[in-house]
């Protein structure tokens, strides 16, 4: 097994990965974390590290912080998930994605040894990543969280902060059926006498994360929005980035960092108010839960065109029923699937759309091609839903 596709086809057939197969590949506990990183040398207690949990925003504000430090002559290491396109996205140095043979190697070298753990993907990769920055010798790493936090398989680590970005309902049959019960899992990041910075969402839960950083002996912070600059991102953006902005300004004395207050020059992820076309304007972004939902069907109020058409399509486990309220009733809409396994019927997800123009596709190409017949040049195209829909039409058409 010599290439990089056979290496990440083995370990997807292999290892359970939650990516393609939901819960059936969720593992509770570190057992198995622990051990493998015990297996490949612990790498994760010589790194530096900012830990990311939340519902949302996880993405963005680690995307701005890889940003601000590589701008400032740092060498970042970033280990985030799920991918877009390519397993590599997941492991960067200084935004560049982990190099195929690097992962070759690191198969070799290890896989025999750690076989006997059954890891699921995740697990691999985050010691894989954990690896990958030490030989690298980075100055600063970025982790964000696959799921949750206490039991997630990053929170081995030791971070010089900890930040929870956003917390609403979402992956319930894992983390808890109720916000506060999400919230203490997320929580479980916050380390011993490190500082925790919370995002400015967070109200009705921010109790809980007040008892446990007291319990902990944990600085508390929470970011505050500001309105002192103009900025053409969707404010779910903004916020994210003020929450990047503080967690600089926490950790200046042990990463000093300069950086203008214009978000459009740190953010380079993709998926997220993306614009890939302007005329017709086409966005993507993979609002898939209820309350990413609510943010982009907030932000369309601030656009102007003729016609607005959604293309859209999510995994099983969504709440469809309570997502489908959100959108506008005067959208002409082409629900489709993603090529992930785990991608609902369209079928299911028009029985909950309030319009009259909705179209269904079997594959995502065609609700591509039948947007682009339909669309004029001053209406708005927006593709939204689950990560695998949206990898799918970065990679067939953007």
């Amino acid at each position: 097994m010599g290439t990089y596709k056979e290496v990440i086809d083995f370990l997807f057939q292999q290892f359970p990965s939650y990516q393609n197969k939901g819960r059936k590949a969720y593992k509770v506990g570190l057992d198995n974390i622990i051990s493998m990183c015990n297996i490949v040398g612990n790498p994760h207690e010589n790194l530096k590290t900012i830990h990311i949990a939340g519902t949302n925003g996880k993405g963005t504000v680690s995307n701005y912080l890889t940003n601000i430090y590589q701008k400032n002559g740092y060498k970042v290491g970033t280990f985030t998930s799920p991918h877009l396109i390519d397993f590599r996205e997941r492991i960067t140095i200084n935004g560049k994605w982990i190099a195929e043979e690097a992962i070759i190697q690191f198969y070799k070298k290890y896989h025999r040894d750690v076989e006997h753990l059954k890891p699921s993907f995740f697990e691999w990769s985050t010691a894989l990543a954990f690896h990958y920055f030490k030989t690298q010798k980075t100055d600063i790493n970025i982790i964000e969280t696959g799921l949750g936090g206490r039991l997630d398989s990053t929170n081995v680590i030791q971070p010089l902060l900890s930040i929870i970005t956003t917390i609403s309902l979402d992956h319930r049959e894992f983390l808890g059926d109720n916000i506060y019960s999400i919230a203490k899992e997320k929580a479980g990041i916050i380390k011993e006498k490190t500082p925790v910075l919370l995002g400015s969402d967070i109200k009705e839960t921010f109790p809980v994360f007040q008892e446990i950083a007291k319990e902990k002996n944990a600085p508390l912070y929470q970011t505050e929005n500001s309105s002192s600059f103009n900025s053409t991102l969707p404010k779910y953006l903004l916020q994210n980035w003020e929450t990047a902005k503080n967690a600089v300004s926490i950790l200046e004395k042990d990463f000093p960092a300069t950086f203008k207050n214009k978000p459009e020059n740190y953010i380079t992820i993709k998926g997220r108010w993306q614009i890939a076309q302007e005329s017709p304007k086409v966005v993507l972004d993979v609002g898939h839960n209820e309350q990413g939902v609510n943010s982009i069907v907030n932000q369309l109020s601030n656009e102007s065109f003729h016609q607005l058409h959604i293309v859209m399509g999510f995994s099983s486990e969504k709440e469809i029923g309570k997502i489908g309220k959100l959108f506008p009733e005067n959208a002409q809409y082409y629900i489709t699937k993603s090529t992930n396994e785990r991608s609902v019927d369209p079928i299911l997800i028009k029985e909950h759309l309030k319009s009259e123009h909705i179209s269904c596709f079997e594959k995502h190409q065609e609700a591509i091609e039948a947007v682009q017949k339909s669309a004029n040049k001053d209406d708005f195209i927006l593709i939204c839903g689950s990560v695998f829909l949206i990898g799918d039409v970065l990679r067939d058409f953007f």
